[in-house]
């Protein structure tokens, strides 16, 4: 998540010792206003991403992620510069989730093609939900160019650890001969637009979303016995 810019000066809400009395312990985190700006940011990039999944970036207003949080427009402007400032960090979330539930995956033990499953799993779990931040990677243009370079990167780390399964699954036989870099990039693009049409609310559950999404993705890759 990108640093937050504050005034010079003392933490708020921390006072300095007077004269010659003894210092002051470290303020209680309970009272750390720091922190609770951090907290509410992390509120606003939910928020935020959830919007943007389901409207656009471009069709989504500060305007509309404040009135969502109960915030005026001004208010929101102490928290984040400008929209794409916020969008970087629902980027830069949308990579953390994604690497979170790659390492669950592939440390939960199997041929290649289980942990292939076990990921796609996790990721409708999270991305069909309201939280889920699949799609602010679909577009990253929207952000800066330093923003686009440091979210390509992260991304890599994901890439790799998915790459990492196919192989494994090529390896062992469970997935057939393919080239591991285009599988992924197909099975990750199809995965960035589920929130633009998935709705949680209707019939269908995640769960049984992702059993079919594997189903037809992986009748060309499971190896046939």
């Amino acid at each position: 998540m990108t640093t937050a810019k504050r005034k010079k000066g003392s933490t708020p809400g921390r006072r300095k010792a007077a004269g010659g009395d003894a210092p002051r312990l470290p303020l209680h985190p309970a009272f750390d206003r720091d922190d609770q700006f951090q907290k509410r940011r992390q509120v606003l990039v939910q928020i935020a991403i959830h919007l943007f999944n389901r409207h656009g970036f471009h069709a989504t207003s500060m305007e509309a992620i404040a009135t969502e949080v109960g915030l005026t427009k001004g208010t929101l402007y102490h928290y984040y510069d400008s929209k794409t400032d916020l969008a970087s960090d629902c980027v830069l979330e949308s990579v953390a989730d994604g690497l979170r539930m790659a390492q669950k995956a592939h440390e939960g033990g199997g041929n290649g093609l289980q942990k292939l499953e076990r990921y796609l799993h996790l990721q409708f779990e999270t991305l069909a939900g309201r939280g889920g931040s699949s799609w602010m990677l679909a577009d990253i243009s929207v952000l800066s160019e330093p923003q686009q370079a440091e979210a390509r990167k992260r991304s890599r780390v994901v890439d790799a650890l998915v790459q990492k399964m196919l192989e494994e699954g090529v390896a062992d036989g469970s997935i057939v001969s393919v080239d591991p870099k285009v599988a992924e990039f197909f099975l990750m693009g199809a995965l960035n637009w589920l929130p633009r049409w998935y709705s949680p609310e209707g019939s269908m559950s995640s769960s049984d979303l992702a059993s079919l999404f594997i189903r037809m993705m992986f009748d060309g890759l499971r190896a046939k016995t």
